[in-house]
């Protein structure tokens, strides 16, 4: 191997390739080359060098460069080395990091090194430190919190994240939303309320794809009261949630909005859900659909017809009904 004063020389290097694979042959050097690439990280003037080390640092995962690393995340001057600095302390997975990503979720002026900060943060399962960020941060801090603790599913979070439902923002409260259908407890469900009443349809959206991954007799009728919306893209949310939450009690209003809907998109997933629902109750109104409705909507009843209950492609095109 190349001297290791060599291969950190090329660091420096014009050539991408060059400096991709010193670095390389750095990681491959492992705790002997942790002493120079922390000299580099600290202060060589080449900023291709620094965010290389810091990298490389990472790949080592020596124990060692947290320190020099927490260090680059509060003072480099330039945003990559700070979010490679935050990614290689990820990598480490040493616990003493998680008070410095949080600060820099909270204060770094580049959003993204704060959004790498905030995927380390996961990464270690810093809870309390999202539950900090989303009581006390600016409002992307805050953001970032309430996705760090969906993605997490912390149920404990639970009342915490509701309590932004009636946030000024409407981004903070769609993400809210969506956090609490990735905590995945039928005790988000009365928390999902004030989504759906929501002044803002992408928050009233997000709650409808909640509502599928909680499921469940209550999610159903939660989303049934969606099928009104003034918006018809909180409608079609609501007319796919139904179809992917299965239960059998969505049955008439679907079919309804199979004949009555105004929007032929709406109608067609309509047809998808009554599908997926599976009842053989479905396969009448699917059958008529096949003669009376628009092309997207015969469409997708001659689909859920043919894929859920095993009826030809073609008789249905000919009008044939008879049991499946």
């Amino acid at each position: 191997m190349e001297p290791l004063s060599e291969l950190v020389r090329d660091l420096r290097s014009e050539d991408y390739f060059e400096r991709q694979s010193a670095a390389w042959r750095l990681v491959e050097a492992g705790s002997e080359a942790v002493g120079p690439l922390t000299t580099v990280l600290a202060g060589d003037a080449n900023t291709q060098a620094r965010f290389k080390a810091a990298w490389a640092l990472g790949k080592i995962g020596d124990e060692r460069a947290v320190d020099p690393l927490v260090r680059a995340l509060r003072e480099d001057e330039d945003p990559s080395v700070r979010e490679w600095a935050a990614s290689a302390l990820e990598a480490i997975g040493d616990p003493r990091a998680v008070p410095f990503l949080a600060r820099s979720l909270a204060t770094d002026p580049s959003r993204e090194v704060r959004l790498r900060s905030s995927l380390a943060l996961g990464a270690f399962g810093a809870i309390s430190a999202f539950e900090d960020l989303l009581r006390e941060g600016d409002l992307e801090a805050k953001r970032m919190a309430v996705v760090g603790l969906g993605r997490l599913r912390s149920a404990g979070s639970m009342e915490l994240v509701a309590s932004h439902s009636g946030d000024a923002d409407p981004e903070l409260r769609r993400r809210t939303a969506w956090a609490l259908g990735e905590m995945g407890s039928g005790g988000a469900l009365p928390l999902l309320l004030p989504a759906l009443k929501d002044d803002a349809p992408a928050v009233r959206m997000e709650a409808a794809k909640a509502l599928t991954k909680i499921g469940g007799a209550e999610a159903c009728r939660m989303a049934l009261s969606l099928l009104e919306d003034a918006d018809p893209r909180v409608r079609l949310a609501a007319v796919t949630a139904l179809g992917e939450i299965r239960i059998v009690d969505a049955l008439d209003q679907l079919v309804e909005v199979l004949f009555s809907e105004d929007e032929e998109e709406i109608r067609a997933w309509a047809a998808w859900s009554l599908g997926e629902i599976g009842d053989v109750r479905a396969i009448g109104p699917l059958q008529e659909a096949c003669v009376q409705c628009p092309p997207k909507v015969r469409e997708k009843a001659l689909d859920s017809l043919e894929e859920v209950f095993g009826m030809g492609r073609d008789h249905q095109r000919a009008g044939g009904g008879g049991d499946p």
